[in-house]
């Protein structure tokens, strides 16, 4: 029987997430940022029909101002709450999709990225974002399309490789858990093998 424990467990553990989640931390302090309303921009291009949904978005004591909305476009969500709530995006309908917010920096700007990973070959899909300074200037980076995104993710596998073009930024991948579903079902069927292989062992006894 544990032999039988040690393999539910190995199995539980894997494929706990279908998408690709990530933990995203920036460094907003003053020093980044300097003083007064900033703007961050979040982008998914493509024509995947993937999906980039940000949660738990914490602004390390900062606040939220208003959505921009003569520069978000596209399939964006959210647009009375924004950064308070949750931001999502989807280029199933448009190949460009942006959100974009204003916001009073704290000292960081976290938040949970879930990108689904359908591939498009060639050319896969792509999520991006960029923060402007009080004075509307990117925050500078070494990104090579020279747009000063923060990071940038091309969605060309189950697996996608986040490329890091600032310091201020740190990248996570959470631990993955047993998903529930799964995880009951192969415990009722090692249930039921364990039950009748007892069975057996009785009446050849």
């Amino acid at each position: 029987m544990a032999v039988t424990l040690a393999t539910l467990l190995e199995f539980g553990q894997r494929g706990a997430f279908s998408d690709s989640i990530e933990d995203v931390t920036v460094n907003t302090s003053s020093s980044s940022l300097g003083a007064g309303s900033s703007e961050v921009f979040f982008i998914l291009t493509g024509t995947g029909g993937n999906t980039a949904t940000l949660s738990g978005i914490l602004l390390g004591g900062g606040s939220a101002g208003a959505v921009d909305l003569t520069n978000t476009t596209g399939t964006g969500t959210n647009p009375g709450n924004g950064l308070a709530s949750g931001v999502s995006l989807n280029d199933a309908t448009n190949f460009l999709n942006v959100f974009a917010q204003s916001f009073t920096a704290g000292s960081s700007l976290t938040f949970v990225l879930d990108l689904t990973t359908n591939v498009v070959s060639p050319n896969p899909d792509q999520f991006s974002f960029a923060i402007l300074d009080p004075n509307g200037i990117p925050i500078p980076t070494s990104d090579p399309t020279g747009f000063n995104n923060l990071i940038t993710i091309n969605l060309d596998s189950t697996t996608p490789t986040p490329n890091i073009y600032s310091d201020l930024v740190s990248v996570s991948s959470p631990m993955a858990t047993p998903e529930p579903p799964s995880l009951f079902l192969l415990a009722s069927g090692l249930l039921a093998l364990s039950i009748a292989r007892k069975r057996f062992s009785a009446r050849c006894a």
